[in-house]
């Protein structure tokens, strides 16, 4: 996967130049390809409907033959920061929530974070499930790794959808990207890298996730982890109202709102 020179897969939603409006850069999970920024829609208008613009970037776009860590990612998108102006609210998802933690140190600040299943460590059992989906994709079964994550990101005990578990014929160009993505969450722990921000954060995670729960997160004593109850690695889809509400108040709190 050669990314170098290439211009970064952007969404922006909101007043794109409106006085006084504070701007948030999302970065994304591992996808099969760029979708846009519909990962984070319900998370999204929430943000703009608090009158914040909102840039929503393919975190993976970033990755090249010589990107191999979650710290070497980090690093890449650490050189593409100046690109997007200031930033009042860094938010990521998943591995962009791990590449948003890891760029803490880099921020002025007082600048808040909002992540959403974004791992500040991994662990034997993560590394073991992501791996998984990361042999399959990079084995020429792209659609089996998409079923398997599909699984994955639901709650705990909650059984398929009828036909989720087939799978779609192999995509190169997905299989790519995902055994890429999967394979940078292994061996990282940014504790105290979070811990040491000053300024406000926010962590969401899914109370019966299979992937990233409460054991993977770390914060402040000014810093907030909340735990859906019920919800697995997508708690904006599965209890957007509860989560719109918290990022609502979280915003307000803070000062973000116009």
């Amino acid at each position: 996967m050669t990314t170098t020179g290439r211009t970064v897969p952007a969404a922006v939603f909101g007043p794109e130049t409106a006085a006084g409006a504070a701007h948030a850069l999302v970065l994304a999970p591992v996808t099969p390809g760029w979708d846009g920024g519909a990962f984070f829609a319900p998370v999204t208008r929430a943000l703009t409907g608090a009158g914040l613009r909102v840039t929503v970037v393919d975190t993976l776009s970033a990755v090249d033959e010589g990107t191999d860590s979650l710290a070497a990612l980090a690093a890449r998108w650490r050189e593409r920061l100046g690109r997007y102006g200031p930033v009042d609210l860094l938010c990521g998802n998943a591995l962009g929530g791990a590449v948003a933690q890891a760029l803490l140190p880099d921020l002025a600040p007082h600048t808040a974070a909002l992540l959403v299943s974004g791992p500040v460590r991994s662990d034997a059992v993560l590394e073991a499930r992501l791996g998984e989906i990361a042999d399959l994709a990079a084995g020429g079964r792209s659609g089996e790794a998409l079923a398997l994550l599909d699984r994955r990101v639901q709650p705990h005990g909650r059984r398929p959808a009828p036909g989720a578990d087939t799978p779609a014929p192999h995509d190169p160009e997905a299989g790519r990207r995902l055994a890429a993505g999967m394979r940078m969450l292994r061996g990282f722990d940014l504790t105290d890298a979070v811990r040491a921000h000053p300024g406000p954060l926010l962590q969401i995670v899914g109370g019966h996730s299979q992937l990233v729960g409460r054991r993977h997160t770390a914060a402040a004593g000014h810093h907030r982890v909340h735990v859906i109850a019920g919800a697995g690695m997508r708690p904006h889809f599965e209890r957007t109202a509860e989560v719109s509400d918290l990022v609502g108040a979280f915003l307000r709190e803070k000062g973000l709102t116009t």
